[in-house]
């Protein structure tokens, strides 16, 4: 049977992170490389929605937990891909890091959390989170 959101007080927001969640669990237990895929893409996503970063502090709070305690369960060089040697949680995360720094209404505490968090991941993997001009978009002219 299918269990209404309004009856179990589950909003679209835990339904995502708990998407989150069983993506990366079917991939580290059972292998599955479609669910690594599936868990990949909806952390590019939520990394990606800047705006959503004002309306919804407490998403981005749980949010950034889950993908803390995601990342102790998978070694460091885990999310580098073999063949460009680019790590793709860095570029994704870098999003999210600069929307958290330029956003303007971000809740301060989400924004400490984020600094925290950053943080923590630059010491811990030695990953670069530094803002490159390499990075910006290229207007071409015709």
């Amino acid at each position: 049977a299918v269990v209404s959101t309004q009856s179990t007080g589950c909003g679209a927001e835990d339904e995502l992170l708990g998407e989150l969640q069983i993506s990366f669990v079917v991939f580290l237990l059972g292998h599955v490389y479609s669910a690594f895929e599936q868990w990949k893409l909806l952390v590019d996503t939520i990394c990606r929605a800047q705006r959503s970063l004002v309306q919804r502090p407490q998403f981005y709070k749980t949010f950034i937990r889950t993908l803390h305690y995601h990342l102790k369960e998978t070694p460091s060089d885990f999310f580098v891909d073999i063949v460009s040697r680019n790590n793709f949680l860095v570029t994704t995360l870098k999003l999210l890091f600069e929307g958290l720094r330029e956003e303007e209404g971000v809740e301060e505490e989400l924004r400490s959390r984020g600094e925290k968090f950053r943080t923590h991941l630059e010491k811990y993997y030695s990953w670069d989170f530094s803002y490159n001009e390499e990075d910006d978009p290229v207007v071409v002219e015709m």
